[in-house]
């Protein structure tokens, strides 16, 4: 075994997880990419009809630019307002089923050939070549199998950052040798 990390995820660790999956992964981006275009349709389709039924009117200009406004306001705050819903439905999740939805305690190993995360829920083997993709900021590794899913090991649970800078580097050579 290489590395073996206790991992302890809070629901901080659940939404900066969920923070990274919307704004830094490419599925993420790209949801948000396709919302924007949805809203921009659906902006100027109302100001067709507008124009259309209303052309000339005073009133007409006053709807225009309220919707074009209201666009704005909704542009902007499509990731603010994802970052809410996601810790919502976190609480939600949480009072419906007592339940998180993540793994709240589980263990970790690193060997030369697969990862094994270990829970009260089972136990999970993954062979190098089924990463996705991983990412690292000062907050987490996430370790994506697939486009929305990854396991998630929180800054607290690396002895330091040395040793976190260490697998990262592992796991690097282990997807590169795949």
């Amino acid at each position: 075994m290489k590395f073996r990390f206790n991992v302890n995820m809070t629901p901080e660790d659940y939404l900066e997880f969920n923070r990274i999956v919307m704004s830094e992964m490419p599925a993420g981006k790209k949801l948000v990419k396709t919302e924007r275009i949805i809203i921009s349709v659906f902006t100027v389709l109302g100001v067709i009809l507008i124009l259309l039924n209303e052309a000339g009117s005073p009133s007409t200009l006053v709807a225009v630019v309220a919707l074009l406004l209201s666009a704005i306001l909704v542009q902007l705050l499509i990731t603010p307002g994802m970052k809410l819903f996601v810790k919502f439905n976190v609480k939600s999740l949480t009072k419906a089923q007592g339940k998180m939805p993540y793994t709240e305690h589980s263990v970790i190993e690193f060997y030369d050939d697969v990862f094994v995360e270990i829970s009260d829920d089972g136990k999970n083997e993954v062979k190098y070549s089924a990463i996705d993709n991983f990412y690292v900021n000062d907050k987490l590794v996430a370790i994506f199998i697939n486009k929305m899913q990854a396991y998630t090991i929180p800054v607290a649970s690396f002895e330091s950052r040395e040793q976190m800078i260490s697998l990262v580097r592992f796991i690097s050579e282990k997807r590169q040798g795949v």
